[in-house]
């Protein structure tokens, strides 16, 4: 059944394709996400729900296609571009295409950035806070550290091989679509890259450890110029990029506790980054 270009005049004039059958083609990108794996060479990634949607059409990424269902057409009518496809189906058959209840009812495939130049997002001098994930599989946390990483002023991300796909539609998520807005690089060399970091660009690179004979955070004072690096959730930072570090950190804890969660860890280091670079001040609210 061939579909058809109509406009919607309730919230906006956003133009949208209706498509009332699922053999169609161009619906294929968003088609059994549940069950399909997406490899992490592939062209297009997709994003979900209407905060990161709206970034997606905000960024500088080019953009394949949107879909909507009926019962959010109008929630999100104001953000969508006329230069981009916009596929609008009936709710109960978004949701047989995606594989799930597609309660966010929103979606967009873009195309995957290209590797950022490093030379143009890291500094050649001055301060400088990188945040780097030694295998970080789980895409919540992997998602939050991004999201931490932006929140704390970070000027980038790495993600050592084994890490979560950053262009997966929960690390996408759960970052609040701050992927689309820092430099993310992927490596399958993270100790060579951090061995580049703290010799030729000067960083102190500080990992993030459980050991009683690491420096406490609380006694520990940053380089201007640092990279904070998160080990895998079940066992920490690999023996490859321990034996690169400059600096091993760690957080002292009550009642027997022996770990924190990756994510949580990271905002208590960033946080003090910034507080010892004074660019966090207390404020008083009486």
């Amino acid at each position: 059944m061939p579909s058809f270009v109509e406009t919607d005049k309730g919230a906006s004039e956003a133009m949208h394709e209706r498509i009332d059958t699922l053999d169609d083609s161009r619906l294929d990108v968003f088609r059994n996400l549940k069950a399909k794996n997406a490899v992490r060479d592939a062209r297009l990634f997709v994003a979900e729900g209407a905060t990161v949607v709206e970034r997606v059409l905000r960024s500088t990424l080019q953009v394949h296609s949107v879909l909507v269902s009926d019962r959010k057409f109008a929630t999100c009518a104001s953000f969508l571009r006329s230069d981009v496809r916009v596929f609008r189906l009936r709710s109960e058959l978004a949701d047989e295409l995606v594989g799930f209840n597609f309660h966010c009812g929103v979606m967009a495939s873009a195309v995957r950035p290209a590797a950022p130049d490093p030379d143009a997002w890291i500094p050649a001098n001055g301060p400088a806070l990188i945040i780097a994930a030694d295998r970080v599989v789980d895409p919540e946390n992997a998602g939050a550290l991004i999201r931490i990483a932006s929140a704390f002023g970070a000027n980038g991300v790495i993600l050592g091989e084994g890490s979560a796909d950053p262009f997966s539609r929960r690390v996408l998520r759960v970052s609040m679509g701050n992927v689309l807005f820092m430099p993310i690089v992927e490596t399958i060399n993270l100790p060579a890259l951090l061995t580049d970091l703290s010799g030729p660009r000067r960083f102190d690179v500080c990992g993030t450890v459980l050991d009683t004979h690491a420096t406490s955070l609380d006694a520990f004072r940053f380089s201007e110029r640092t990279v904070l690096v998160f080990g895998n959730e079940y066992d920490g930072i690999s023996d490859e990029v321990q034996s690169v570090l400059t600096k091993r950190l760690t957080i002292s804890m009550l009642n027997g506790t022996d770990s924190l969660n990756v994510a949580i860890s990271a905002g208590i280091f960033c946080h003090q980054y910034r507080v010892q670079s004074g660019e966090i001040q207390n404020v008083r609210h009486d």
